[in-house]
């Protein structure tokens, strides 16, 4: 990609005026080099995205009639960082480096304006076109159908089988240069184990509430077991073992947070796979049915899809056509296929479980952030959380119960009970303040 000049890579999203936009969509051709941003209106992404970045919505007033995009969204370094900064960077560089890669070889995308970062100076950009412009924004308000699932399932097979074998040759040099790595590795289980510590037994606690209403019924110590969460963070490295292709595992490459706010449904002729999906800021290496697993795990999908039936119908669909295509696992069964899904399915549970951690911690200690309602011990009601802070609990109360939903469908604390721990690298323990004991 050519170099980018220095007043193209923002330190803020305050940097991204009238000015910054004229030069950003000359450069790419959008407009011509007579033409500008005359004036633009900004707005906020809304509740789930801008986690490890700062994000707003633009729409352009053009000086001169043209046929460009007026609504495009751009990204920026975040002002509250949830995960050290180098392991932020590291989300920034994959997430800018998704929409330079070849879109025959990865997930459908809007197209980009502007993907560049300076990694010395801290500089990061992202302009794209804004999908919600022309496209069904798969928000947590509405589920994905069986339906829509399977419309995906073509192009996600696709995918799996362009990079299947991810673990060794040219594909590894590639992704190993690009810092993509493996979810098993102990590199990226070590950021998750260096957080999970300061919320497991807060997340304990909370999932152990009866009547709760943003954990559901039955309470998770009730129906799967207690303490499910401090023991998995003691023994998530055995738990993950089963991911890794030094173990056995199958490997291609996984969009890492592919869920409801980062999908949408269009019937342009211009996207013919008719869904496009954003953020691949926390894209790794796992399994083949990764993405797939972490769909049906992400609060964003029907219960009766990724739950009984409707679970086996997914995945023998992504089974059959990935096994009509691939060409490194021509023998792969269905049970492994099977057995590598049921440990997938547990990578947005560890997300909450270490990068939410700020979350759990705010609710219990500062009486804030959305949890406190049954962490706060302040009796604070849904009426005194912000339109922001309910639209992330009506997503938390979602996730939680497909978490529940998979921990039993696959026995998974059954299976924890039987793991080695391995307390190496594990951050500080934060206990239950007084009034949660």
């Amino acid at each position: 990609m050519d170099e980018v000049p220095d007043d193209l890579l923002p330190k803020s999203l305050d940097d991204i005026d009238p000015a910054f936009m004229t030069r950003a969509l000359r450069r790419s051709g959008a407009i011509g080099p007579d033409n500008e941003v005359a004036s633009q209106s900004e707005k906020g992404v809304g509740m789930t995205a801008g986690y490890f970045s700062a994000i707003k919505k633009v729409s352009c007033v053009f000086k001169e009639p043209t046929n460009a995009p007026t609504d495009y969204v751009v990204k920026a370094w975040p002002p509250f960082e949830l995960m050290p900064k180098p392991a932020i960077q590291a989300m920034f560089r994959k997430d800018i480096e998704g929409y330079r890669w070849p879109a025959s070889a990865f997930y459908p995308r809007p197209r980009a304006h502007l993907a560049a970062f300076d990694a010395d100076t801290d500089r990061w950009v992202l302009l794209m076109e804004d999908a919600d412009a022309f496209a069904e924004h798969k928000v947590h308000e509405h589920e994905l159908t069986l339906a829509e699932v399977l419309k995906m399932i073509p192009r996600l097979v696709d995918v799996a089988v362009a990079w299947e074998g991810a673990d060794r040759g040219e594909k590894a040099r590639r992704l190993d240069a690009l810092g993509v790595d493996y979810w098993a590795s102990q590199a990226n289980l070590a950021l998750y184990k260096a957080q999970m510590p300061g919320c497991a037994k807060i997340f304990d606690k909370l999932a152990s509430m009866g009547g709760c209403a943003l954990i559901g019924e039955p309470a998770w110590d009730k129906c799967l077991g207690p303490g499910l969460v401090e023991m998995f963070t003691r023994k998530i490295d055995a738990f993950f073992a089963r991911a890794d292709p030094k173990s056995g595992a199958t490997c291609t490459i996984s969009h890492g947070d592919l869920r409801g706010d980062n999908i949408f449904f269009c019937d342009r002729s211009d996207y013919p796979d008719g869904w496009l999906s954003i953020d691949f800021q926390l894209v790794f290496r796992g399994p083949v049915p990764s993405d797939l697993a972490y769909l049906m795990g992400s609060g964003s999908v029907l219960p009766e899809v990724y739950d009984g039936a409707g679970a086996q119908t997914v995945m023998r669909a992504f089974y059959d056509q990935f096994m009509a295509k691939t060409k490194a696992y021509p023998d792969y069964t269905f049970e492994q296929f099977s057995e590598e899904y049921a440990v997938m399915t547990a990578v947005l549970f560890v997300y909450y479980a270490s990068m939410g951690a700020a979350y759990y911690q705010a609710g219990a200690y500062e009486n804030a952030m959305g949890m406190q309602i049954e962490l706060g011990g302040k009796g604070a009601t849904a009426a005194d959380l912000s339109p922001e802070d309910l639209r992330k609990r009506m997503w938390w109360t979602k996730a939680f119960a497909n978490f529940r939903a998979n921990f039993r469908a696959f026995d998974q604390y059954r299976l924890l009970r039987t793991l080695p721990e391995n307390l190496d690298g594990l951050g500080p323990w934060m206990e239950l303040p007084p009034h949660l004991v």
